[in-house]
């Protein structure tokens, strides 16, 4: 018996289709006049203010929810703990988060420095802090008050913003990454810290099991509380420090630099004069008179000046503390 193509036929079993699973639990448009969820049947919900749809999000938790801001919005947001996706335009009011696991991810604007607005764990019904650990925040930009206590720290903390006006970032464990303009930090430990602001104020702060990485970096440091560094896997840091004394005539006066706990650390002295000009933008810095000395004392990590003469001066100090690596050749 010869065999010929095609006398035999094959039926390929019938694959049923995939059912379709829906990115989003909820979608919310905000409009000007009206907010519209669409549920995950299709139908819609229309609401007429953002105080009635903070009163529907309170009935729902563990979602995965998109928010197309379709015009600027000022009144304040209150989120229960879900995944939120944000589109469209700028949040300018209060995105509060009530205690519970938070997800965030924005590619639009949250908070408004200035209307004091910021994306908060604070709760305004009961003008208290609640516990967001857990929180995993990203946005293109936004405007923090992140806010623990020393009696509820908030832990798994992953926060990632690519620009920021002011925050403030308290009594936290986990990983940051933040760029922008004032950013203080109170209480916290870091594992892994990608930090770079104009004013940076530090509080506080430590490293935590010998692991992560810091970059830290500022022109402008406010360090009042020890920091850390030691306990990381690698740091590198740049911060750069002021101050302004005033020292009378044939007296001294000492500068207290920051305690920073790290092997590798180098304090520079960039410059020492004279305070000179009043008007913003009008100060400047003359040398030291003759009769008018400083020194560096690395046991006490202070920097004293001698004043010889007769006649007080405003001294500006400015000093630059970074870690060092050396390479063994």
């Amino acid at each position: 018996m010869s065999w010929e193509p095609g006398l035999f036929k094959i039926k390929k079993p019938t694959i049923p289709p995939t059912p379709t699973i829906p990115a989003f639990d909820y979608i919310v448009d905000i409009y000007s006049d009206k907010v519209v969820v669409t549920n995950p049947d299709g139908t819609t919900t229309q609401l007429s203010t953002i105080a009635d749809l903070n009163n529907w999000l309170r009935n729902i938790t563990g979602k995965r929810i998109r928010v197309n801001a379709n015009v600027d919005v000022y009144d304040d947001l209150v989120f229960t703990p879900n995944e939120y996706w944000i589109f469209g335009e700028w949040i300018h009011g209060n995105v509060y988060l009530l205690s519970g696991k938070h997800t965030i991810i924005s590619f639009t604007r949250l908070g408004d420095q200035s209307y004091r607005a910021f994306v908060s764990n604070y709760d305004p019904q009961t003008n208290t802090y609640t516990d967001v650990s857990g929180l995993k925040l990203y946005s293109i930009y936004a405007e923090l008050d992140i806010h623990g206590t020393s009696d509820m720290v908030l832990r798994d903390i992953l926060i990632y913003v690519e620009q920021t006006y002011v925050s403030y970032i308290k009594y936290i464990v986990g990983d940051v990454y933040m760029r922008g303009g004032y950013i203080n930090f109170t209480g916290v430990t870091l594992r892994n810290a990608h930090i770079d602001a104009s004013v940076l104020e530090l509080s506080n702060v430590a490293s935590s099991g010998g692991t992560g990485t810091w970059f830290i970096k500022t022109l402008n440091a406010f360090i009042s509380g020890a920091v850390d560094a030691s306990n990381t896997g690698f740091a590198a840091l740049y911060l750069r420090v002021s101050a302004l004394i005033s020292v009378g005539a044939n007296s001294s006066a000492m500068i207290n630099l920051p305690a920073i706990n790290h092997p590798t650390l180098l304090y520079r002295v960039v410059s020492v004069g004279v305070r000179k000009g009043t008007l913003p933008g009008c100060v400047y810095v003359d040398p030291l008179p003759s009769g008018v000395t400083w020194y560096f004392d690395d046991v006490n990590r202070r920097i004293v000046i001698n004043n010889a003469t007769t006649g007080s001066y405003d001294i500006d100090v400015v000093c630059e503390i970074t870690t060092i690596f050396a390479v063994v050749v």
